[in-house]
């Protein structure tokens, strides 16, 4: 008896065997499986792609972002010491020493420091540059652009300072900054567990 082949299916007309039938099905089904597996990987090469190609946009989106805020930094206090004080140099000293106050400001509320405090050196630094300014201008023969300039450099130094004699009078509470720092209601929590487990755990004789 001849065994069932192609040949001798076609030629005979008898239906295909098991075996041939079981071989025609695995065969469709690993051509199934490696379409679904081709396909797959195509579709996740075009999400690769759109992802990479979204991030590059919104890297381009945050650098130009981060371009208009350094040009607002910048721009702003020359365009205004140009305009008000009718220089750009000054736009230059008096922007630097802002930030530079800007910048210990955020470092004392972050780590906590008085709020009244700073409040305070802010409000003698206004008043240090009102009165510069009111002085320069009685006693002084300078234009008037330069009085304001002078009085306001004056002030944006005498803030910080004021803010951190202030700080430094009031005491800086150190252990408050470390308290923010450690989970304390997880401690005290672990340790209530801890007791109630004892509490409730038979102690084991001594032999």
């Amino acid at each position: 008896m001849q065994p069932d082949t192609p040949a001798n299916t076609k030629s005979t007309g008898a239906p295909p065997g098991i075996r041939h039938q079981l071989g025609a099905t695995f065969g469709a089904a690993k051509r199934l499986g490696r379409a679904h597996v081709d396909l797959a990987k195509a579709e996740a090469g075009e999400i690769v792609g759109e992802v990479r190609r979204m991030v590059l946009l919104l890297g381009v989106a945050l650098g130009l972002l981060f371009g208009t805020g350094i040009l607002i930094l910048v721009g702003l206090p020359l365009f205004l010491a140009e305009w008000l004080l009718g220089s750009i140099g000054w736009g230059v000293l008096l922007g630097t020493f802002l930030l530079l106050d800007l910048a210990l400001v955020t470092v004392l509320v972050a780590i906590g420091a008085s709020g009244g405090r700073q409040a305070l050196g802010l409000i003698v630094g206004v008043v240090v540059a009102v009165a510069v300014d009111l002085a320069l201008a009685t006693w002084t023969g300078l234009p008037r652009t330069v009085d304001a300039a002078l009085g306001i450099w004056l002030g944006l130094i005498a803030w910080p300072i004021v803010t951190g004699i202030g700080v430094a009078r009031g005491g800086f509470d150190g252990e408050a900054l470390k308290q923010r720092f450690i989970p304390d209601q997880t401690i005290e929590l672990t340790k209530e567990t801890i007791e109630w487990v004892r509490a409730r755990t038979p102690l084991v004789p001594k032999s």
